[in-house]
């Protein structure tokens, strides 16, 4: 079933009947049903694996919290990334190593609920978190059906406390809000998201047919494309999470307004961030460390991001990218704060922020050029013709723009959607979205609301689509 469908949105009202009617005695049953049929229209091998799965992570978590040195946490962590090793690199593995592989179909979803998994354990090992003696509950924690598909990764440790301790009465006014945050992410997802993938897609389908200027718009495109359809799905997941009862782990604070890559990545995917940071990058030794060692940590942590978003060489050349870029601007950050003093810029004013904001979603946009390439084929081509025939002409802009597929309309309904998008972080940059429109009058909140329904009905499609990262 896929998440933008009009068929989830009814199975989604039953679950929310289903909840507030039993109450909170039976919440932990509800979503345990409902993740596992969630999952099985998928298939039910993989409902099976994914059965399998997390009664062995329940066991391990029992196994754990009785004592045990690191080769017994490391026996369990092992266990539980076998899936993601089997399904996701076995078969890259073998091509690589020119051996005949087994055409695995990689499960939906298996990338989150490993992660998932491996928190659980480590929590547990750490002290952070005693043993879920309830399997059920246990269960939902790891496989919640609103998030297994693309995320958010919102540990464990924060299901299960409010699983213990469900929301006895339904308050309106949060359900309010969530029912806004849901909205606002229809918008992103397919009003914005949707209207730009039509012309991405044409570039990465054919750039060698594409002017340099076409190749340049489809990537900032590009860059908004996925900015909207995985916060749009973040947005509508914790948004029915809210109606629920539960709170999901925010993902996305305004990245497009960074003034770093550094500061980026504590605003994009901030789930998968926090995880890589709390479970990788500190246990390897963080920032306590010397400058060279620094350097490492950061690699090996961002070529693991790039390696948990596919075994691909896109995605490893994406993520050194982005572990260069955080290299390289802690190596120049003091060169970089004399310069800004000699030149007398505010670290506040308004010139070095717009320069620092431009240069980062600059060295973004190039990057996700690799993310969205199917080969590093594609994209070496992509970012050595992006300025190769350029010609400051209206003629020549135009057919640039037409060989996008882009007419006058679609010209307007991307821009207006990006302005959409941008205007949305502006204002929502302190108090996030639900804060910001909560503090507006009644009448204001209602016209708000209204203009992204009308969006949504004159130039959205609920029909179907996933998000991007359900690939994942």
């Amino acid at each position: 079933m896929q998440i933008f469908s009009l068929a989830f949105f009814g199975f989604f009202a039953a679950v929310f009947a289903a909840r507030w009617a039993l109450g909170p005695r039976f919440q932990t049953a509800v979503l345990f049903a409902v993740s596992i049929g969630f999952y099985a229209l998928y298939g039910w091998g993989y409902t099976l694996l994914l059965g399998g799965c997390l009664v062995l992570c329940w066991a391990a978590g029992l196994w754990l919290g009785r004592g045990g040195g690191p080769a017994r946490l490391a026996l369990c962590v092992g266990a539980a990334l076998a899936p993601l090793a089997l399904f996701k690199y076995l078969d890259p593995a073998l091509g690589a190593l020119g051996m005949a592989g087994f055409s695995l179909v990689q499960p939906v979803g298996v990338s989150y609920y490993t992660f998932q998994m491996v928190s659980y354990l480590v929590d547990i090992r750490r002290g952070r978190l005693a043993p879920e003696r309830n399997f059920f509950r246990c269960a939902v924690s790891l496989s919640l059906f609103l998030q297994i598909t693309s995320g958010p990764l919102t540990r464990p440790r924060e299901l299960l406390a409010q699983l213990s301790r469900p929301q006895r009465r339904f308050e309106t006014a949060a359900a309010v809000r969530s029912a806004q945050l849901v909205l606002l992410g229809l918008f992103k997802k397919v009003v914005v998201a949707d209207t730009l993938a039509v012309y991405t897609a044409a570039a990465y389908a054919r750039p060698q047919g594409m002017y340099g200027l076409s190749l340049l718009v489809s990537a900032v495109f590009y860059s908004f494309e996925i900015y909207a359809d995985f916060s749009g799905y973040t947005d509508l997941v914790r948004g029915m999470g809210g109606l629920l009862g539960l709170s999901l782990a925010e993902n996305f604070t305004c990245p497009y307004l960074s003034r770093s890559v550094r500061e980026f990545w504590r605003r994009w995917h901030i789930s998968l961030s926090s995880w890589l940071a709390e479970y990788v990058y500190i246990p390897l030794g963080g920032s306590r460390v010397g400058t060279a060692r620094r350097c490492c940590n950061l690699m090996v942590t961002f070529l693991l991001s790039g390696l948990w978003h596919g075994a691909g060489g896109t995605m490893l050349v994406w993520g050194g990218l982005h572990g260069a870029f955080q290299v390289a601007g802690l190596l120049t950050r003091p060169l970089r704060q004399r310069a800004a003093g000699a030149l007398r810029l505010r670290q506040e004013g308004p010139v070095l922020r717009l320069w620092q904001t431009g240069c980062t979603f600059a060295l973004v946009t190039f990057a996700w050029i690799f993310f969205g390439a199917p080969d590093l084929a594609t994209a070496w081509y992509f970012i050595t013709h992006l300025f190769a025939d350029f010609t400051p002409t209206l003629s020549y802009c135009k057919e640039s723009l037409v060989l996008l597929g882009l007419s006058v309309s679609g010209c307007v309904r991307a821009g207006a959607g990006i302005v959409a998008l941008v205007g949305i972080d502006l204002v929502s940059a302190r108090a996030g979205w639900c804060g910001w429109l909560s503090a507006r009058r009644p009448w204001a909140q209602a016209a708000v609301c209204w203009l992204l329904l009308f969006s949504l009905i004159f130039w959205g499609n609920i029909g179907g689509g996933n998000s991007m990262y359900f690939q994942f």
